[in-house]
């Protein structure tokens, strides 16, 4: 039986290194799934100059990981919910 993956959800912290969620889900021996949810449901939504500085930090954690990074728009419960059911993962 195969083992079953852990999700990394990247939220403000957009970085690799000490970063200990990540290092534990690598040091689990399960597959990683490394995700970062834009989340359509906040109160205040982001101006351009975030808009400009997020789209530039997720492409460099993109190019860090070894991984591929997984970009989801939404509300984060649906986008989780529907990862989690769609691969199998049992740790987020």
């Amino acid at each position: 039986m195969s083992k079953k993956p852990v999700i990394v959800w990247f939220r403000r912290d957009l970085r690799t290194r000490d970063h200990a969620a990540l290092y534990a889900a690598a040091q689990s021996g399960k597959p990683v799934i490394a995700l970062y949810i834009r989340e359509t449901d906040l109160s205040v939504p982001p101006g351009g100059a975030s808009d400009w500085f997020l789209h530039h930090a997720l492409a460099a954690l993109a190019e860090e990981l070894s991984i591929p990074l997984i970009l989801r728009q939404g509300k984060s419960s649906a986008v989780l919910d529907e990862l989690i059911e769609s691969t199998g993962a049992d740790e987020v």
